[in-house]
């Protein structure tokens, strides 16, 4: 488990060396340094990235909004920060591509044909209601702007058994060599998708449940532990990755950057693609509330350029999809393009965000096309209405 986050530092960032600049929190699954030296170039700002794992800048993010100027993380944690008022609204008459995103994080499905999964919807903690809460009635202002989005899974060693279902990660035969993400909004999802793949159990609502179900889900997974099942649990993509490159595990929850993070390093793994669908999450920034209107600005000319294409590629290579793909597409390659959204064999070998190779000639990307894979959302990563309660059993499980 993340450790206790400490005060960060309230410098301003305002000014650096007579640019405007910003100080943005988040993780490293968007906070990466192709992203912020095009944005400076294009921008003529300066960024300052903090990145932490996903834990840590949630507490930061709702108990410190002097310390970071805009906010890079998930739409799930939305449920914590607002509350807390460290986030202003987005006035969406200054977001000039809003009408290229498509209906994913705006009506929580990508066509009418689509199931509306359970959990952390985005479409759900978007808008910015009259009462001040958040809903999915279309008002003039958001939470977050939506950006990163995927269908994540999990990852197999090389040589293992080509995995097509959650319950890989309850298998007795990877006993002592399983890892699990170790956030409670995302590692319960993937176990409470395992369980239910196993026969264990199943929920009323999978995407919240109620005290005695996360009673008999952790008592479940506490017996596992004890008898030596689970070799680990991680809370960056980076530690994901080194367990498998130390070949400590056969079976592991995965980001797809992770995946991406393995491959750049030459280490085969291989992502399943299962066939109870998959765990959503969709990223989006946000404002801290302290903006004077200086950096108030440079932050919406950074969100409108996340948007305007060439970032959204960048994301395409390191396996994250953007809110508004059809610009992006411009930024891409036709080989790009019909790997990473088309669902087609990759026609060359295509590189990751640092210039690595990643993806092989004919190569075919896990799950198919953009829409197959993000039409099979089986749940969203979730701030429950028990989240505390079932914050203190998974503290149990994992401290075990």
């Amino acid at each position: 488990m993340p450790g206790r986050v400490t005060r960060p530092s309230t410098k301003s960032a305002a000014v650096h060396r007579g640019k405007p600049a910003l100080r943005v929190l988040g993780t490293s699954v968007s906070l990466i340094e192709p992203i912020r030296t095009r944005a400076e170039q294009d921008l003529g700002i300066t960024l300052d990235f903090i990145i932490e794992d996903g834990t840590s800048a949630q507490r930061i993010a709702a108990l410190y909004p002097e310390a970071f100027d805009v906010y890079d993380q998930w739409f799930h944690n939305i449920d914590l920060i607002w509350p807390a008022r460290s986030i202003q609204p987005l006035d969406l008459t200054r977001i000039e591509r809003w009408d290229e995103i498509n209906d994913l994080p705006k009506r929580g499905r990508l066509n009418a044909d689509a199931e509306t999964a359970p959990g952390g919807n985005p479409a759900n903690r978007l808008y910015v209601q009259e009462d001040g809460e958040l809903g999915s009635q279309p008002t003039g202002h958001i939470s977050m702007l939506p950006t990163v989005h995927n269908a994540d899974s999990f990852a197999m060693a090389a040589g293992g058994e080509n995995a097509e279902s959650w319950s890989a990660l309850l298998d007795n035969a990877h006993t002592g060599r399983v890892a699990v993400q170790s956030d409670a909004a995302i590692g319960v999802i993937d176990l409470i998708l395992a369980a239910r793949a196993a026969g264990w159990t199943d929920f009323r609502d999978p995407g919240n449940l109620t005290v005695g179900e996360i009673d008999t889900l952790v008592d479940m997974l506490l017996a596992r532990r004890r008898k030596g099942h689970f070799k680990a649990f991680w809370a960056t993509e980076a530690e994901a990755s080194a367990l498998f490159e130390a070949d400590r595990v056969n079976v592991s929850s995965m980001w797809w950057q992770g995946f991406v993070a393995l491959r750049r390093r030459g280490v085969a793994v291989t992502m399943a693609a299962p066939r109870e669908g998959y765990r959503g999450w969709y990223g989006g920034l946000a404002l801290s509330r302290d903006l004077d209107d200086r950096r108030r600005d440079a932050a919406y000319a950074y969100l409108n350029w996340w948007l305007s294409g060439y970032a959204g590629a960048v994301m395409a290579r390191n396996n994250a999809h953007i809110s508004n793909p059809e610009t992006a597409r411009a930024h891409m390659s036709a080989a790009e393009w019909n790997y990473w959204y088309g669902g087609k064999p990759a026609g060359e070998d295509l590189r990751c965000p640092y210039g690595r190779v990643i993806v092989r000639q004919g190569e075919r990307y896990p799950g198919g096309s953009y829409a197959d894979r993000l039409g099979r959302i089986a749940i969203w990563n979730s701030v429950m209405d028990e989240h505390n309660y079932l914050v203190r059993r998974w503290t149990e499980f994992l401290k075990l």
